[in-house]
């Protein structure tokens, strides 16, 4: 996995969305205004980057899934919700990147707050980082 990428991974989550909700805007930035009902709002939140021995580092990003339900009062919007929150581990378990990687989410957690689904997920990853030092071809001892 050298060239994953957080950006990577975002795409991966938006285009996984869009292919089980292609009727819906995928925003991925903060929108203050223009938000539709069955509209997403994907936010990286956290992104870990960790050495691990030898090239190998941890890297972890994490993303606020945000559904705008589209119910006629509070309770329908809930109902929504819920029925969003079940569909979403799915969509969301193991995304593809355009690189051919699958990156698996290991976190979801779900919260409804003001109305409106809130779904934290998380993609821990590996990647590898080759060294660059010039290796020694050979070593002769001399006397």
């Amino acid at each position: 996995m050298t060239g994953l990428t957080y950006n990577d991974i975002f795409d991966a989550v938006c285009a996984a969305l869009h292919k089980t909700f292609p009727n819906a805007h995928i925003y991925g930035e903060t929108v203050k205004q223009g938000i539709v009902p069955g509209d997403f709002n994907v936010l990286p939140i956290t992104a870990s980057h960790d050495k691990e021995l030898g090239a190998r580092s941890r890297r972890s990003l994490t993303f606020d899934v945000i559904y705008y339900p589209n119910g006629q009062n509070s309770a329908e919007e809930r109902a929504e919700c819920l029925k969003i929150a079940l569909i979403l581990p799915e969509v969301l378990n193991t995304v593809p990147t355009r690189a051919g990687c699958n990156v698996g989410c290991t976190s979801f957690e779900s919260t409804i707050t003001d109305d409106v689904l809130h779904c934290i997920v998380k993609y821990p990853h590996f990647v590898y980082t080759p060294n660059d030092m010039d290796k020694m071809e050979t070593l002769a001892i001399k006397n």
